[in-house]
């Protein structure tokens, strides 16, 4: 059964829209430019105003989980609805809440932002996966790579925005283009037949069984809820394979640019590295999960986890050029992770309640992002300096490559169990 030209249209169109929406969803990571501004407009102190930032991904994750049961329950057009609606009227709300109390903004940029842009996304990333049956990665890949766009497009406009207007304008414009996406996305936001996407993945254990008679010998893959899920071993490894693979760039990223400055890096070779390793994540949030349809998820992620450690070590023990190329490097294996771990997670758990299931996932990027901070305090605060932090990085990053070669032999050993010929055995 194949696609109408009227569904590839739909698919189309959903796409087109679904990447624009969630091209905004990158917004909060452009706070460090607004956070002087604030600052000065508002009287705030420097911690007051980081903490708008650090809520909103820590809202985001919720947002995932119900929103990911949300659509599961209704329909994910719905979700999208509410959810872009939350994060747009935040966002909007927030130009006219710049006041002495960092409150109300908390609510609005913090976790209204957050938690709609969750919702948001759990329901196009898990739609678009099913739209594309066997190339789940490259659905993924297409949405999280808008995503990693945001912060190259936005941030020298935002900065445009704040030097001609300040704050309340930048809220304004940015936050009119936010409900244009929204509204965009909730118009052209098609779910696929379910009978079409059942057939096709039907024809896809067809292929892996190898001919029709064992395949009609072969189970379906096992579609897992949330707390079926959260029984397993399998979610656990997956988990920590996310968080200490996460660690290694959250520490990074803050001092990425300043560091080499400190080394003796010229200042125009620093701020290159930034933004060429923001287009690498970009890029590899797309190629890595499309290639890992062909090649194998778990494979792509080693690969990934490999360079990690490579770069990390060249950040703990070079001083020299070597430096900016490691963290462009490292801009790219995040881009990586994120890129391949929303169809990884739908391979070992089933597409079925994907969105909410990877919300749970994603618990190890809140942990990741609260703790790299804590970790460079801790360490720094006993007198050692920013390489242990690296070296320590490049530690985490083992330890990922470890908990993902458990993870791949407990799914080995469950598949040979079951003789079951899923995608993730391969």
């Amino acid at each position: 059964m194949e696609l109408t030209k009227t569904q590839k249209k739909q698919r189309l169109a959903m796409m087109i829209c679904s990447a624009f929406a969630i091209f905004f969803t990158g917004y909060p990571h452009v706070w460090s430019i607004y956070q002087p501004y604030v600052m000065e407009m508002a009287g705030w102190t420097q911690g007051q105003a980081s903490m708008c930032f650090y809520l909103a991904p820590c809202t985001f994750v919720f947002g995932n989980i119900i929103g990911g049961r949300m659509q599961y329950k209704y329909n994910p057009r719905l979700t999208v609805i509410i959810g872009g609606g939350i994060f747009a009227v935040g966002i909007l709300a927030s130009a006219f809440l710049i006041v002495p109390s960092p409150l109300p903004i908390y609510l609005t940029y913090g976790v209204m932002q957050g938690f709609g842009q969750g919702m948001l996304y759990t329901a196009i990333i898990s739609t678009a996966q099913k739209w594309f049956p066997g190339r789940t990665g490259f659905a993924s890949g297409v949405v999280v790579t808008a995503n990693g766009l945001c912060g190259f497009f936005l941030a020298p406009l935002s900065r445009q925005l704040l030097e001609a207007g300040g704050p309340k304008t930048a809220f304004l414009i940015i936050g009119t283009a936010i409900a244009v996406s929204w509204i965009l996305c909730s118009v052209f936001f098609f779910v696929p037949d379910k009978k079409w996407r059942q057939e096709m993945e039907a024809k896809l254990l067809k292929k892996v069984s190898g001919n029709e008679e064992s395949a009609g010998k072969t189970e379906e893959p096992r579609q897992y809820t949330s707390a079926e899920m959260m029984k397993t071993k399998s979610f656990y490894l997956l988990l920590a394979t996310m968080l200490f693979g996460l660690i290694a760039y959250f520490i990074l990223s803050p001092v990425s640019q300043t560091y080499q400055i400190e080394i003796g890096i010229p200042s125009a070779v620093a701020v290159s590295a930034v933004m060429f390793g923001s287009i690498v994540n970009a890029g590899t949030r797309l190629v890595l999960p499309t290639l890992s349809d062909k090649v194998g998820r778990i494979e792509c992620i080693k690969i990934v986890l490999v360079v990690s450690v490579i770069a990390m070590a060249v950040l703990t023990l070079s001083d020299s050029y070597v430096v900016p190329a490691a963290i462009v490097v490292m801009y790219g294996c995040y881009g990586g992770i994120m890129g391949s771990f929303p169809s990884f997670t739908s391979s070992i758990f089933g597409i079925e309640h994907s969105g909410e299931n990877y919300g749970y996932v994603m618990f190890g990027i809140v942990i990741a992002t609260f703790g790299a901070p804590v970790l460079i305090g801790f360490v720094t605060g006993q007198g050692y300096g920013i390489k242990t932090v690296f070296a320590i990085g490049m530690v985490f990053a083992v330890v990922s490559f470890i908990s993902l070669t458990m993870l791949e032999k407990n799914l080995k050993n469950k598949c040979s169990r079951k003789n079951k010929a899923v995608e993730i055995c391969e």
